[in-house]
């Protein structure tokens, strides 16, 4: 029954209306990664590369992957691995947000600069991969607010400055935090280790103490 004071045919016209939104929001997963690689910028290798990727067939045939560079499980992308292939540009994490499969992403050794994405939009993240790039800039301290999920996150090689992001300490899950190599300054904040089994922050700017809780890693983890 339409509302009071409200034509029944207008009713109607506002309901298919509404519909017809929520349709055309609804992306395919070719057409998100499409928009998503659209302002990447590479080098020839990255192109020939990148070329599968069209919209002629769709990403996933179940676990069968048919455009290079993603990982599938039952007809979903729920990886990236464009690694070694030139790429700079734009990470648009807009778009991968509308991956709802999505739990690794891997851009290693590529020519990516800028500050750090806003990677938590992606709030179900397992896996980030973003070592030798150039990267720069400070990391706001909630970057990695509501990342629960997150058990590795490797950013070393990089040209990151500032203090190490205070929200790295509270994620429950994680087991391997690489930040080596940067210009990370202050001192290291005192995680709540949980099953941390892995950290490296050699090689970057750090002053003071190294906290308690981290007596049984190598001594190799704060060289540098």
């Amino acid at each position: 029954m339409a509302p009071n004071n409200l034509p029944l045919g207008r009713f109607i016209a506002l309901i298919l209306l509404s519909l017809q939104i929520v349709h055309t929001s609804c992306k395919s997963e070719s057409e998100v990664l499409l928009d998503f690689k659209q302002p990447l910028e590479s080098n020839s290798n990255g192109g020939i590369l990148l070329s599968s990727w069209n919209s002629s067939t769709p990403p996933c045939s179940g676990n069968k992957e048919n455009w290079d560079g993603i990982f599938c499980e039952n007809g979903t992308v729920w990886g990236l691995k464009l690694e070694n292939m030139g790429l700079s540009g734009v990470i648009d994490v807009e778009a991968l947000n509308e991956l709802p499969g999505l739990r690794t992403i891997s851009l290693m050794n590529n020519n990516f600069n800028g500050t750090l994405p806003s990677l938590n939009k992606i709030g179900e993240l397992k896996t980030v991969y973003l070592s030798n790039n150039k990267f720069s800039g400070n990391i706001e301290a909630n970057a990695f607010d509501g990342m629960g999920s997150l058990k590795k996150i490797h950013l070393e090689n990089n040209q990151f400055t500032g203090s190490i992001p205070v929200s790295l300490t509270t994620l429950p899950k994680l087991v391997e935090l690489n930040l080596g190599g940067n210009q990370f300054e202050g001192e290291i904040p005192d995680f709540k280790l949980g099953i941390l089994r892995f950290l490296n922050v050699s090689n970057n700017r750090l002053q003071g103490p190294i906290p308690a809780s981290f007596n049984n890693m190598s001594a190799s983890s704060f060289s540098g």
